[in-house]
């Protein structure tokens, strides 16, 4: 395979290959043939959930980026193939990592060769002296730097990386660029992800509940939030004060901006390139302190420092977005209520008007229905009340009037006539996605009669429904996220899309996790529901 990528390879094309990694969704290859490439081959309970539609969108930016092409190539271990066995996508090709981001390390078990986490990094002088790596707070600024440019150019391109942590970010002590992303099918473009979004331990945004994972804003609070860290040599700490002491105080401020709870507040990267450019002119390198263990080659005080592309040059449109399909559920409980209403409408008819055989039930049908006075059953309008001898007499049981069907109807339209989709990101003809529709179906249809279905009753849980419900009648929902709860049943990510003309930000958006009962699942509880961009 020394020939340029097609879009689509055979898995028998890639020729032998060496297992290098292991991780949650996968394993990854390095390919005999053509070190330039490695496979990721997708663990076998993902398969079905891979959304290849996105897949191939993510293979066709970095094609179709133009000059931003070798740039985004240059950062990233984009996906460049989708690799299909018999048919099936099981994977996709992507850069090998170069080696400068590769560090040699003081480990307890010994010298060694790994990937240049950046999880390394936030740690404090101590470990890295211990560890053989020379840090100083010239390279930070470098380092955040290059990170702020490479979100600039991703955000650009429609991209944000959603689960943005040190274990995804790689780092180099050497030349520019100093930052390196991987795990890329992670993240999301144009709002689809080939799966379900995720985040890293004590990585997460202030409110996962009610904020929508992967948007520039949430890379706004994790870009802060690596700030931080770095400059404080801590791994958890949130408060932007930890940093102040090496931290110039206009990135500490624009770091405390990022971490604010609100995403629209929050600055984006771009906005930190001149404070950091001031901060790089102001801060000259250092000469590394004497350390335990020999240190790695290449990480003296005199650094290359060759210039990158602008990341805010040129403007690329972003593919188009193809509008979600239903889930395909609720046509054939529409056709049988449409079929229940006529024959209900037929006996009002018998019952109500005496003087004429025409329905007159047409205005309370919904829109576009066409009425065919043909196919009205014809019922007799008196009930035989003599039987014969021995044979005990029914009761005469009311027919409904037109009034008891137009409260019938006020009831069942919010629930016949809206409907649950599934987002690109999910597999739809999964049975936990199927599962999660009748679920969040359910529930639509409750707060839509303002009748919300909880198995958790206490007042918090009835106030984010009510709240949910004041808000509507919702003509919609789509589920944008399921992962499973430390319990192990499922928690959905749902945006609610509220009936008749209005702006984006009338979509509202909640988690609701679901429990099992003999009849499947339903939502037992909610997060507080928050304004979210409709899909």
């Amino acid at each position: 395979m020394t020939s340029p990528l097609p879009p689509e390879v055979s898995l028998s094309a890639l020729g032998p290959r060496n297992r290098i990694g292991v991780g949650g969704q996968g394993t990854v290859y390095a390919l005999t043939e053509d070190p330039r490439w490695v496979y990721k081959e997708y663990a076998t309970r993902l398969v079905d959930d891979v959304d290849v539609t996105t897949l191939n969108r993510f293979v066709r930016l970095a094609a179709d980026a133009g000059p931003d092409a070798d740039a985004l190539l240059g950062l990233a271990a984009w996906p460049t193939a989708v690799v299909r066995k018999e048919g099936v996508v099981r994977g996709f090709l992507m850069p090998r990592v170069p080696d400068r981001f590769r560090v040699r390390i003081q480990l307890p078990r010994g010298p060694d060769t790994v990937l240049a986490q950046v999880q390394y990094l936030l740690n404090n002088d101590d470990y890295l002296r211990g560890r053989g790596l020379h840090v100083d707070d010239r390279m930070r600024l470098e380092l955040l730097r290059d990170t702020a440019e490479a979100l600039t150019l991703l955000h650009r391109l429609g991209v944000c990386v959603g689960d943005l942590s040190p274990n995804n970010l790689l780092f180099s002590l050497d030349a520019r660029p100093r930052c390196y992303f991987i795990d890329c099918d992670a993240m999301r473009l144009d709002g689809d992800s080939v799966l379900a979004q995720a985040e890293t331990p004590e990585w997460h945004v202030p409110d996962a509940d009610a904020e929508e994972l992967a948007t520039p804003a949430t890379d706004a609070f994790k870009f802060g939030l690596l700030a931080v860290r770095l400059f404080a040599g801590d791994q958890q700490t949130r408060d932007p004060a930890a940093a102040q002491r090496r931290l110039d105080r206009q990135l500490v401020t624009l770091a405390g901006r990022s971490l604010d709870p609100v995403p629209d507040r929050r600055p984006a990267p771009e906005h930190w390139l001149d404070a950091l450019e001031r901060g790089i002119r102001r801060t000259p390198p250092t000469a590394p302190a004497a350390s335990p263990g020999p240190e790695p080659p290449g990480q003296g005080s005199t650094r290359p420092n060759a210039p990158r592309r602008d990341p805010v040059r040129r403007n690329v449109p972003r593919p188009g977005v193809v509008n979600p399909q239903p889930a395909g559920r609720g046509w054939g409980l529409l056709v049988a209520a449409i079929a229940a209403i006529a024959v209900m409408a037929g006996l009002i008819s018998a019952n109500s008007d005496t003087t004429s055989t025409t329905p007159r039930a047409r205005s309370s049908l919904p829109t576009g229905v066409r009425w065919d006075a043909t196919i009205v059953p014809s019922y007799p309008r008196v009930l035989p009340t003599r039987y014969p001898a021995g044979v005990p007499a029914a009761p005469v049981l009311p027919l409904p009037t037109r009034f008891d069907l137009e409260k019938l109807l006020s009831l069942a339209r919010p629930c016949l006539f809206s409907d649950v989709t599934v987002g690109r990101g999910l597999n739809r003809t999964s049975a936990r996605t199927k599962a999660a529709v009748a679920a969040v179906g359910g529930f639509l249809c409750g707060i839509n009669i303002d009748s919300p279905r909880l198995a958790d009753r206490s007042s918090t849980q009835t106030a984010r429904a009510a709240t949910l419900a004041d808000r509507g009648p919702f003509r919609g929902a789509t589920i944008i996220g399921i992962r499973t709860a430390a319990s192990g049943s499922p928690q959905v990510n749902v945006v609610f899309v509220p009936s008749g003309e209005g702006s984006s930000s009338d979509c509202w958006r909640s988690r609701l996790s679901l429990v099992k009962d003999g009849a499947g699942y339903r939502v037992g509880s909610l997060a507080a529901p928050a304004r979210a961009s409709c899909p």
